[in-house]
């Protein structure tokens, strides 16, 4: 539960640093700054729904209109915080249904933290900030990723992922973030 409070907290903070003109800059992941931080709002909202039960298609259509509104900083944190009670209050066990059929909620968990922390180093790199993400959240990622990244890279949803080419004295943000297909 720490770590998708803070995950969720690094993606605020850095969509709170966003510069006003930055919104429509393109992202590593080929959105606009707007587009990735509606993306991630859309993906905590849709995930609090799935793990109360609701289905996908369902979940799906309750979140077509715009999910940013008038301030994205105050649509970030709510969404982030209903997230992450769903989390609380989900048994590690509990299906979700996955794109390919149903996961653990422990494994969908992993897949929601790698979205918020990938994605806010997105927006540091579109935005021309510093790239540095929290130590401490990097970390925390890193060791619950590791162990599972064969399989999570399997479902294909990380870019390219990892280069082949990152040094073994490579910080451990390089080393997550190529995991992921960003080349820092």
């Amino acid at each position: 539960m720490e770590l998708i409070l803070a995950a969720s907290a690094e993606f605020e903070r850095v969509v709170r640093h966003l510069p006003v003109d930055s919104w429509d800059l393109p992202t590593p992941s080929q959105m606009s700054v707007r587009d990735l931080v509606e993306h991630v709002v859309v993906g905590n909202r849709f995930t609090a729904l799935l793990l109360a039960g609701v289905g996908r298609e369902q979940a799906r259509n309750m979140l077509t209109d715009d999910q940013l509104g008038d301030d994205p900083v105050a649509a970030v944190a709510e969404s982030w915080r209903h997230q992450a009670e769903a989390f609380a209050a989900a048994p590690p066990e509990q299906p979700v249904p996955g794109p390919r059929g149903d996961v653990p909620a422990e494994a969908f968990l992993r897949f929601r933290l790698v979205d918020l922390v990938v994605h806010a180093w997105d927006l540091l790199r579109a935005a021309g900030l510093d790239e540095t993400l929290d130590p401490p959240v990097v970390a925390g990622l890193s060791r619950v990723v590791e162990p599972h990244l064969d399989d999570m890279l399997a479902f294909g949803a990380y870019g390219e992922g990892p280069s082949g080419t990152v040094p073994p004295d490579a910080s451990q943000q390089t080393r997550l973030l190529d995991w992921f297909g960003r080349r820092p």
